[in-house]
């Protein structure tokens, strides 16, 4: 039954997205009455879920079980007597899955989602519907991130009512609606950046793709030297998106780093509230005592 709940939200978002990039994306089009439209929709959601959720499963799999050994060997006692190079060796494994887990996340936006927006529209034109997707790299690529981003946004939306992700959900949420207002600032203040097409849609739509960035955490001793390299790596970010979907007009560089600034400003209590987060989930651990109840010496007595 959670799986048959978690394939109906991802079909309900996915078939936003899908009614968005419709809307946003010039290489995407999907004519015909009200109706119709509606069941192009669905149909190309239906098969662009089926293959973002069925391709890349048997990865997902083994990685998610190597990735559970892994971690039950960290919690086992180590081997003292062991090399340095085979103590560190879970640790070594740990870092290897999350890259891992990286480059597969980053296929499956770029690669298997595009097949399967451009698998949907084939078989909607098959099917007699009046779709049309463009032949482009670049245009398939826009239309697949497109999806992804609504998709990850209403997927949160949906995450709300249920109390056990609530809390994540509406950090997230929150984070999404600041960067919002950050790039809604940037482009009321600043002449060189301006959106295309229907306004409100295409600024929530490049929010949703910067919000899915991966997101990085750097503390050095320097101080403004973290925040510096934190905003020269969103600015590559948001000029990726740009190039590459069109859907915001940044007329240079300095605009370009101003609109990464004004969204990196408005994302701080965001920021705030996940690093609290992570505080309640991590306590500090108390200080070790050195001599019980490790070595088993007996108490002193108070007498």
């Amino acid at each position: 039954m959670k799986t048959t709940g978690r394939v109906l939200r991802k079909l309900l978002s996915v078939t936003g997205g899908v009614w968005v990039a419709s809307e946003v994306v010039d290489g995407l089009r999907v004519g015909g009455t009200g109706g119709e439209r509606a069941g192009t929709v669905v149909v190309l959601a239906a098969v662009f879920t089926a293959v973002v959720m069925l391709v890349p499963w048997p990865l997902t799999r083994m990685l998610g079980r190597a990735v559970a050994r892994n971690q039950r060997r960290m919690a086992e006692e180590p081997d003292w007597n062991s090399s340095d190079w085979e103590f560190f060796a879970p640790m070594r494994r740990h870092f290897l899955y999350v890259g891992l887990g990286m480059v597969l996340s980053a296929v499956v936006l770029t690669v298997v989602g595009p097949a399967g927006l451009w698998a949907g529209a084939e078989l909607g034109a098959g099917l007699g519907l009046d779709v049309e997707l463009g032949s482009g790299l670049k245009t398939l690529v826009t239309a697949g991130l497109v999806v992804a981003a609504v998709d990850t946004v209403l997927l949160l939306v949906l995450a709300v009512p249920l109390k056990r992700h609530r809390p994540g959900a509406l950090r997230s949420l929150a984070g999404f609606l600041l960067c919002l207002t950050g790039l809604a600032l940037a482009v009321a203040w600043l002449d060189d950046v301006e959106a295309t097409g229907t306004r409100w849609l295409t600024l929530a739509v490049v929010a949703a793709l910067f919000h899915m960035r991966f997101q990085l955490t750097l503390t050095l001793p320097v101080p403004g030297v973290a925040s510096l390299i934190l905003v020269s790596v969103n600015a590559l970010s948001l000029w990726l998106i740009v190039w590459l979907t069109g859907l915001l007009h940044i007329d240079g560089f300095w605009p370009l780093v101003g609109t990464v600034a004004v969204m990196w400003a408005a994302e701080w209590p965001s920021r705030l509230a996940n690093a609290a987060a992570q505080a309640r989930a991590n306590p500090p651990q108390p200080p070790h005592d050195p001599f019980w109840p490790d070595h088993h010496f007996p108490p002193t007595p108070l007498y």
